[in-house]
Order: C-alpha cells, then structure tokens, then sequence
C-alpha cells in the first residue's frame, strides 16, 4: 500500500499543508492570549494542536521555506528565519519576511509575532 508524503507531493498538496500551518498558527496565538482564562479542558484540546503547530513549523522552515527564500535555514523556527531576514534590512528576502510578518503573523499575536531586532 502506498503512502503519500509531502516529499513526493503536487502544488496542490504544499498549498493544504501551508493552509492548514496556517490555520494552526492562528489557532495557536488565540490559544496563548486566552491561556489564562480557560479551564483544563480547553487546554487539554489545545495543547496537541499547538504540538502538531511546531512540528509543521519546523518542517516548513526546512522544506518549503528553503525554497521559497534560496536560502538554507540556520534556525529552527520559520518565525525566526524571518526575524533574521527582517534584521538585514534591505533586499529581497527582508522585503518578503516583512510582508509576512505584518500581512499574516504580526495581527494574530498582541505585539506583533515577528520581533524586531
């Protein structure tokens, strides 16, 4: 029986695994600016959600990341790479990590996801 993985996967793949990273990260920063509010079971809900959240971060920083910037990582985390892209303060990649850190990360998190250097 064959198994399909991301490694061998079309466009339309990469795109659903993106969305739902996406979706996970948004899930995620509500999850932590609620925190303190919610009671075990929430939490208990939340917490593999979060999990699987890293994982994915960490599997797009290496594959899809790296392609998308030409660029190996030299960091763990997306977030990360593109606070050190941000850091550069010009050229191409620094103007892509902008973009994505104000567009989609930066609203979802009280003080913004990205930190600045």
């Amino acid at each position: 029986m064959f198994f399909p993985t991301l490694f061998d996967a079309g466009p339309i793949d990469w795109v659903i695994y993106t969305y739902l990273f996406y979706l996970l990260f948004v899930v995620t920063m509500a999850a932590k600016a609620a925190w303190d509010q919610l009671s075990i079971v929430p939490r208990v809900l939340l917490v593999p959600a979060a999990l699987v959240a890293v994982l994915m971060d960490v599997f797009f920083n290496l594959v899809p990341a790296t392609v998308i910037f030409l660029d190996l990582p030299r960091e763990l985390l997306f977030t990360k790479r593109l606070e050190r892209y941000k850091a550069q303060g010009a050229g191409w990649r620094y103007t892509v990590a902008r973009w994505i850190c104000q567009n989609l990360l930066d609203p979802f998190q009280q003080g913004g996801h990205c930190k600045s250097s």
